[in-house]
């Protein structure tokens, strides 16, 4: 009868870990984990709420007093989980760490659909829809039987596109988009503020808004275009020594979606002295004497801060610009775009100034102009406009 072969085990080469170190190793690698995780719990609850993030740019969500309804519906729980999702310890780092993974390691030139071009330049291709004008440009523009005009500046992306920068095997019909929003507003009865020679270098690197030199160009032609109906309407120069600039570097809205690990190079945030505007009154929030030019904007400590708030302290619904200067009353219907080159207008002309997104639901343009009896309309956006189509098509 045969023998059963019996199978020796062969003794663990030299070095080799025993089972009973795997052991010791795999429950110090879960007890490590269910440590970290346990800390990082305790700091979001423990420590001092954010309000807001520089680098999301947003206010954050705050903790959450559950009440019964809040938990049987769920919506407690939903806002429990956006309050430790928000507030959690070391999100921003976290945040940071995957980006230069991904471009670093990965060597990925995108991140959150922001493309990065070899001059450092953070650019957003756009495959938008077509955008439709609003027959309310034409109501408006009838209405209030003026003369309207429309400053459309040519986002980042068009010029890019227009200079080759973005590469070919992307998507993107910004300046198809821009050219059809143009035509849109001539064929509603609106004429046309040429801005088709900005430059790339008009704009930052890391923002989508353009600088204090193509503000400075766009004054200019606004100036030129509109003094053909108002000949009063006159260029007034700024001394170039009164310009100023950021010692901090500036990182706009595109870094803070990309994070520092692609942009790599912050922006020279540049404005003019504030003695280049005085005499110029400034009132919104039902308080006048408000600054053209806040330096603690410039400042603000921080990666993310928004130092382009020097223009302006930001935007707001309805403000008036005021002066003893000869020129007319403007009214400027506008975004944020239009902040750097309002105080250089304001030396040209008294202007009210609305941005539609701040107003009112029932704010009415056109019964506004009539009000305040101005003597020209000046729309004045950048091209990614479309979305404001909507709110115009209900203020106008």
């Amino acid at each position: 009868m045969a023998q059963p072969i019996e199978r020796k085990l062969k003794p663990k080469a030299d070095g080799q870990p025993s089972s009973s170190f795997e052991r010791k190793m795999m429950w110090l690698t879960t007890i490590s984990f269910f440590v970290i995780l346990m800390a990082i719990g305790a700091g979001t609850i423990l420590r001092e709420d954010r309000v807001s993030s520089q680098l999301e740019n947003r206010s954050l969500a705050q903790s959450v007093k559950p009440t019964v309804q809040g938990v049987i519906s769920g919506d407690d729980m939903v806002k429990m989980e956006s309050y430790f999702t928000d507030q959690l310890v070391l999100r921003g780092t976290f945040v940071e760490m995957q980006a230069r993974l991904s471009k670093n390691v990965l060597r990925q030139p995108f991140r959150n659909g922001i493309y990065t071009a070899e001059d450092g330049y953070l650019i957003e291709p756009s495959q938008a829809a077509q955008p439709i004008v609003p027959d309310a440009f034409r109501q408006f523009t009838q209405e209030v039987n003026r003369p309207v005009y429309f400053a459309l500046a040519p986002s980042k992306t068009v010029v890019a596109e227009r200079d080759g920068i973005i590469p070919g095997y992307v998507a993107s019909n910004a300046e198809q988009r821009y050219q059809t929003m143009q035509a849109g507003f001539k064929q509603a009865g609106i004429n046309s503020i040429p801005l088709d020679a900005l430059q790339l270098s008009d704009y930052f690197k890391t923002d989508h808004h353009w600088n204090v030199d193509g503000a400075y160009q766009a004054y200019g032609e606004i100036i030129r275009t509109v003094a053909k109906t108002e000949p009063t309407l006159k260029k007034v120069e700024v001394d170039p020594e009164s310009k100023r600039a950021s010692e901090h570097p500036y990182f706009g809205s595109l870094a803070r979606k990309t994070t520092l690990a692609y942009a790599s190079t912050g922006d020279k945030i540049e404005y003019y002295d504030a003695d280049q505007f005085k005499g110029i009154d400034v009132c919104y929030d039902k308080k006048c004497g408000q600054p053209l030019i806040d330096e603690q904007f410039i400042k603000e400590e921080g990666d993310y801060a928004d130092r382009y708030e020097v223009f302006m302290r930001g935007n707001h619904g309805i403000l008036s610009m005021t002066s003893q200067t000869k020129g007319p009353k403007l009214l400027v219907l506008k975004d944020s775009f239009a902040n750097p080159v309002l105080p250089f207008l304001a030396k040209s002309a008294n202007l009210e100034v609305v941005d539609v997104r701040y107003v009112n639901k029932d704010f009415d343009a056109s019964e506004f102009a009539k009000q305040k009896n101005v003597d020209a309309v000046v729309f004045l956006h950048n091209a990614n406009i479309n979305g404001l189509m909507k709110t115009y098509q209900q203020k106008l």
